[in-house]
């Protein structure tokens, strides 16, 4: 009952409270990593927030205790057996809650169906996620107690992680570091780096920014998506720049290292190298 982060934690509860080891040696990069036998306790899940669609997901996020970077635990055990995702319990949600989370489940959709990636059934999910997210956020946020709209949302962040089975992109490698390094919410940190990033993706996938701005009803095609995105953004009350949100130039270096170190930017549209995490986490100061 919770976030994505309180569905995380029941996921690995689970796994703690039956296997042996520590939590930590069941991401799936450690260099002894466990695997998870048996069955684990019959999970049930509550989802309060519409962002990560963790209560649909055959993963969960921990962090390591020392240096806060996220590993991902990935098996199919940890699913939900039963998911009541009632759009209710997200009604009295904080309008700044509503905007992070609705952002991050947006972003979940963006980058799966821009990921080079062949997966034609996750880039279908993708973009009709995209497009009941795109029709449903602001009034989620300037109106918390409209049920259709808080519905959509629901229904937009379960899309959005089932769609990026298929992958994510280097919104996501900046996110990571961004919350990592300097404790950002994580669907804030994709909100103030995704249209520096999309900006910069777009001459590598052209065709699939166009069809993105059809699904969002965007005068201009895929050459106005962003700057929809910027003004969605601001809307739903997220503005500043990374050096507003408490980012400081030292932190830069580490950022650009655990960015870089992720493993989401592999199926980014363009490569990225270090000088290219550099120039965006600038952009973005």
């Amino acid at each position: 009952f919770g976030g994505g982060a309180a569905l995380d934690v029941a996921k690995v509860v689970g796994i703690a409270a039956t296997l042996p080891g520590h939590i930590i040696e069941y991401a799936w990069d450690h260099p002894q990593v466990r695997e998870i036998t048996g069955e684990l306790p019959y999970f049930v899940a509550l989802p309060t927030t519409s962002g990560t669609g963790s209560e649909v997901g055959r993963s969960a996020v921990i962090s390591e205790d020392a240096t806060h970077l996220k590993r991902i635990v990935f098996s199919p055990k940890v699913l939900a057996k039963v998911v009541f995702a009632d759009p209710e319990l997200t009604l009295g949600l904080p309008p700044h809650v509503t905007a992070a989370t609705g952002m991050d489940a947006l972003t979940h959709n963006i980058e799966s169906y821009l990921s080079p990636a062949y997966h034609p059934l996750c880039d279908g999910i993708a973009l009709e996620g995209t497009r009941i997210a795109a029709r449903a956020l602001v009034t989620a946020v300037k109106n918390p107690q409209d049920i259709a709209a808080r519905s959509d949302m629901m229904m937009a962040s379960m899309m959005g992680a089932i769609a990026f089975q298929k992958d994510l992109g280097a919104v996501h490698s900046c996110a990571h570091a961004l919350g990592a390094v300097c404790d950002l919410h994580h669907g804030l940190a994709n909100a103030l780096m995704i249209d520096t990033v999309l900006a910069w993706n777009y001459e590598a996938a052209p065709q699939k920014f166009d069809e993105l701005a059809h699904v969002c009803k965007v005068a201009g095609g895929g050459k106005a998506f962003v700057a929809w995105l910027k003004e969605l953004k601001n809307t739903v009350g997220i503005t500043g720049t990374l050096k507003d949100h408490g980012v400081k130039p030292e932190q830069m270096e580490r950022l650009v290292e655990i960015a870089t170190a992720d493993i989401c930017h592999q199926t980014n549209p363009r490569p990225v190298t270090s000088a290219d995490f550099q120039r965006l986490f600038d952009t973005a100061m």
